[in-house]
């Protein structure tokens, strides 16, 4: 029979073992991490969907999330202020789209210098080594898919615009190459006026729109580079009186977006899925910070052509946010 002393050892030594084990993986037994993630612009539905998949594998993982981000500009004027007082909070990790490919780089290497990992989703830096990982979409071959589905939808042949928002802008700038290199290959009869910039603001947008509408009085279609200079496009196109005659294919799938690929004045949307993003950066988070560092340095997440023919499938819902 065991001595007393030794039996009480031995249910200590079975108890602070199994606490370790219970520590050691993700989910509710991992120590209640706090991240704060930082949109490149938090009023837009793209970044709010993010930070929802994000939510979601919060809660999955027993965590806690902060979503912050400027309600009033896509820029790293108001950006690098709220990841400054980021940086000061101490969080155990950050996620971040920054909205500059170098203007964010010295802010974001200030929080991996105080000891702060670095996720990147949706945007990148001109040197993103500094982060764990980061996730996104290949926007390259989006901007290829948006020029096939224009060049599609005007017979091959016609005037085509980009409508961008900030230059310097990761996805943006990608987008274009995309669309620009497969409009220059493939279709020789359609003339590309190329990208006009509106600072993410879908008034602006609604402005150019009209100015090339002006210039341009020929115009067959516009590729938009993101949802919120879409809507001011498709407005501006409304108003014209152009809705349906002139050819809109629009990186994203917002409510609002999927409304106007339903009633026609929307061509084809490429659609992303940033709910996937937020929720890989947590996975991904987590598992970096519980001592798993075999993550890869950059995750391309999938995306398809919506278009009204089949928005309404099973297989594009998780596409559509």
């Amino acid at each position: 029979m065991l001595k007393r002393g030794y039996t009480v050892g031995l249910l200590i030594l079975l108890a602070a073992t199994l606490a370790a084990c219970g520590s050691s993986g993700s989910g509710q037994g991992s120590k209640h991490y706090r991240f704060v993630y930082i949109a490149g612009i938090a009023s837009d539905p793209y970044y709010i969907a993010l930070n929802k998949g994000a939510q979601a594998e919060a809660q999955k993982e027993g965590i806690t999330v902060d979503f912050e981000g400027s309600t009033t500009a896509f820029s790293p004027a108001t950006q690098i202020p709220i990841l400054n007082a980021a940086i000061a909070s101490k969080p155990d990790l950050i996620m971040i789209a920054p909205t500059d490919t170098v203007a964010l780089q010295a802010p974001l290497q200030q929080a991996v210098n105080a000891g702060i990992p670095v996720i990147l989703v949706d945007t990148t830096l001109q040197n993103p080594s500094l982060a764990v990982t980061s996730i996104a979409f290949d926007n390259v071959a989006g901007g290829a898919q948006a020029a096939d589905a224009l060049a599609q939808a005007i017979g091959g042949k016609g005037k085509v615009a980009i409508v961008h928002t900030t230059p310097g802008t990761s996805t943006g700038d990608d987008r274009v190459k995309g669309f620009d290199q497969e409009m220059a290959s493939k279709y020789p009869n359609i003339k590309n006026l190329g990208p006009t910039y509106t600072g993410d603001d879908p008034t602006r947008a609604a402005a150019v729109l009209k100015a090339l509408l002006t210039a341009n009085p020929d115009l067959s279609g516009v590729f938009t580079i993101n949802g919120v200079v879409g809507d001011g496009v498709t407005a501006a196109a409304r108003e014209a009186g152009v809705e349906g005659k002139l050819k809109l294919v629009e990186y994203g799938s917002s409510s609002s977006q999927l409304a106007g690929l339903k009633n026609g004045t929307v061509t084809a949307c490429i659609g992303p899925s940033p709910y996937t993003i937020g929720q890989d950066a947590v996975q991904y988070g987590v598992q970096y910070l519980n001592g798993d560092h075999n993550i890869q340095k950059q995750y391309n997440t999938p995306q398809m052509i919506i278009t009204a023919q089949n928005v309404n499938d099973p297989a594009s819902q998780p596409f559509e946010y």
